[in-house]
């Protein structure tokens, strides 16, 4: 399972690239899914904040392919993400929701501190000294919105049901309720060191897969809305990230 660490690395870095490419056709910052706060719309040169930083995004990955200074480039890339997706747009909005519950749904915003903890897990895997103590912390972020999303497949199945899952994927409440199930049980198994490894290569490989039979086909079917394409790289990327981390916990 060693051998997954830099297939994972690869991926990650792609799915990386593909989201700074896909900023200049939303023409915003879309890693994380912020939302469309107030005061966020109103700051000038919104355009060119997209374009500059799907450069950086892009650069960045070229760097991790490259296994060039990919430590500090894949801690930039956590830090980047955590500043102008989660604390400048997600954390304001988050304070905005009316109630509790309304705030447990927002499930974009633990995506994105889910995406930070994945390039923090990127950046220690190409070091060789390293804490567990580090990995285990950025694997609470995976597994907080594995686990969540995993239950969101239960309270909004009617949405997964006829909506989301593509027509020729037959049993559509079957699959809603298992994936539902299996991203619960990943995201528990994450937090145990024992079955760490196997719940990240698991999972990965699930993500993967629903990266060609679900993600591409849906973007397929609507070539012009970002947010498809948004599942399409955010997919890719969480399975390489996955697939490193099952990688650096047999070590």
């Amino acid at each position: 399972m060693r051998n997954l660490i830099r297939p994972g690395q690869i991926i990650f870095a792609a799915g990386i690239i593909a989201l700074g490419v896909l900023q200049f056709f939303a023409k915003d910052f879309i890693v994380g899914r912020p939302p469309a706060v107030k005061w966020a719309n109103n700051i000038p040169g919104k355009q060119a904040w997209a374009f500059a930083s799907g450069i950086i995004l892009i650069i960045s990955g070229l760097f991790i392919l490259a296994k060039r200074k990919a430590t500090p480039v894949a801690f930039f890339i956590g830090i980047f993400i955590f500043i102008f997706s989660f604390l400048c747009r997600h954390l304001p909005h988050l304070f905005s929701v009316t109630s509790a519950e309304d705030a447990i749904w927002q499930i974009n915003a633990y995506k994105t501190l889910a995406l930070c903890g994945g390039a923090f897990i990127i950046a220690r895997s190409f070091q060789k000294k390293w804490y567990k103590i580090q990995l285990s912390l950025n694997c609470i972020l995976l597994a907080f919105f594995f686990i969540i999303s995993g239950f969101a497949h239960f309270k909004f199945h009617d949405f997964i049901i006829k909506d989301f899952i593509p027509a020729y994927i037959p049993f559509h409440a079957f699959w809603t309720y298992f994936c539902g199930i299996a991203l619960i049980a990943g995201g528990v198994g994450l937090l145990i060191k024992q079955t760490r490894r196997w719940a990240a290569a698991l999972t990965g490989l699930m993500i993967l897969l629903w990266f060609f039979l679900l993600h591409i086909p849906r973007a397929s079917y609507a070539p012009h809305d970002y947010g498809e394409w948004m599942g399409v790289c955010e997919s890719f990327t969480f399975s390489g990230i996955l697939f490193t981390l099952a990688g650096l916990s047999s070590k």
